[in-house]
């Protein structure tokens, strides 16, 4: 019975091992990605002064800003890093899209929601705690 149980513990252990280097892996690619995007906010601000499509060039900034807050979660692990960037996702929608003042009202919400949770339905501290462990 000891054996099996050395054994799920290696497996699991492999499992989760692999699940980290994939999530690093993941990290990479945002990285360049990002990089990638970097490189282009020059032409985009040259396009924003000449056809003033500032709509356009605010899409790719919060796309930049939200790609950040994933290479942040993906590295830190901790629940802030979530709620930031679910944070960050509804803004987006918010302010790129112009959608119906229902859909509005439902983002708004959304993001009330979102400080609730993460004011009052889990503590920092408890999460830095948890890591350390």
């Amino acid at each position: 019975m000891k054996h099996a149980g050395k054994k799920n513990s290696h497996i699991q252990s492999f499992i989760f091992n692999t699940a980290m280097l994939l999530e690093l892996l993941v990290a990479l690619i945002v990285i360049v990605a990002l990089v990638i995007m970097f490189a282009h906010v020059p032409v985009d601000l040259k396009v924003l002064v000449e056809n003033g499509e500032f709509n356009q060039f605010l899409k790719k900034m919060f796309d930049l800003i939200i790609g950040i807050e994933l290479l942040k979660m993906l590295c830190r692990h901790d629940l802030d890093s979530i709620v930031e960037v679910l944070l960050f996702s509804v803004a987006r929608e918010m302010i790129i899209e112009h959608m119906p003042i229902y859909f509005e009202l439902v983002g708004i919400i959304a993001i009330a929601i979102l400080f609730l949770v993460r004011k009052y339905l889990f503590v920092s501290a408890l999460d830095k705690v948890e890591e350390t462990e």
